[in-house]
Parts: C-alpha cells; sequence; structure tokens
C-alpha cells in the first residue's frame, strides 16, 4: 500500500504512470493499494474520481484513508470506485469507553460493507477494542495493539517470530 497525495490526484498522467510502471517492471496492478485521505479527494473531486476510476479499471486497489475526518459525503463514497475504507483512528481510539462513539464506527462499518467496501480500522490500541470492532463485522484493524512501527530489520526479526 503506497500513499497518494492530493497533487497527484490531480496530476492527467498520474494513473497513466502508474499503470505504466507496474507493466515495466512486471507487477499485477493487483498487488497495489493505493491509500487517498478524504480531503485529497475532495480537494478536486471530480479529477480525484477520474485518477481513481482509470486505476481501478486497470486492477490497481483502491483505499479511503482516515475515512470520517474531512469531508465524509455519503455520495461521493458512493461513487468512489475504492475497495477498502479505512476508518480513522480518532474515531477507534477510546471507542470501548464511549458508546457513542461505538455505535458511530459500528455503523460506518455496516454503511461501508453495504456499499461493497471492505473496513480497516486504524488506531486499535486495546484488546477490547479488537474485540468490539470484530463483533461489529471489521474486516482488518491496525495499531499498537499488533505492532509499533519499526525498522526494516527489526520488521523481519518481528514477522519471523510470528
Amino acid at each position: 500500500a503506497v500513499n497518494v497525495s492530493a497533487v497527484n490526484l490531480e496530476e492527467p498522467d498520474f494513473s497513466e504512470r502508474v499503470l505504466d510502471g507496474l507493466a515495466r517492471h512486471g507487477v499485477s496492478p493487483a498487488c497495489l493499494a493505493l491509500e487517498m485521505t478524504e480531503s485529497a479527494l475532495m480537494r478536486k473531486p471530480r479529477a480525484a474520481q477520474d485518477t481513481m476510476a482509470r486505476l481501478a479499471e486497470g486492477g490497481v486497489k483502491i483505499a479511503i484513508d482516515d475515512f470520517g475526518t474531512g469531508y465524509s459525503s455519503l455520495s461521493y463514497l458512493q461513487d468512489m470506485p475504492a475497495d477498502v475504507v479505512k476508518i480513522d483512528q480518532s474515531f477507534v481510539r477510546g471507542m470501548e469507553k464511549d458508546e457513542r462513539t461505538h455505535a458511530l464506527v459500528t455503523t460506518m462499518i455496516k454503511l461501508s460493507h453495504d456499499l461493497g467496501h471492505r473496513v480497516v480500522a486504524e488506531g486499535v490500541e486495546t484488546e477490547e477494542a479488537a474485540q468490539m470492532l470484530r463483533a461489529a463485522g471489521c474486516d482488518e484493524a491496525q495499531g499498537y495493539l499488533y505492532g509499533r512501527p519499526m525498522a526494516p530489520a527489526a520488521l523481519a526479526d518481528w514477522l519471523a517470530a510470528r
């Protein structure tokens, strides 16, 4: 997965350069996921949607990152060719202590599933939050509960231990 900036989404040839690069290096587009924040998508929504559509048609996976922190327009969520919605950590952290936040996250998961997206919860720090997310049907989770940022050598050791 690679983060993409708003500037990239506005480049008229961005999707072609990505797809050409994948082909040149013999990498299947399905092996690449591009993560775009809501705020980046909403800066120039039409250009972003066109770019995402070309990438998705080419087989690249698309993820909406930090969902819930930007504009959260349900119409753009419905229209964007995204495979994954990543619920922002600001909703996930502490959800086990706040019924309203828990209800909101559960609704975000259901809505995303109803629109055909996989859901990743960001910022999972406690086993209780992880259990609540599993119960709500969240597809994947990431956060300090599973691992902290680490250098490549430390990552190799961490993976080998699992």
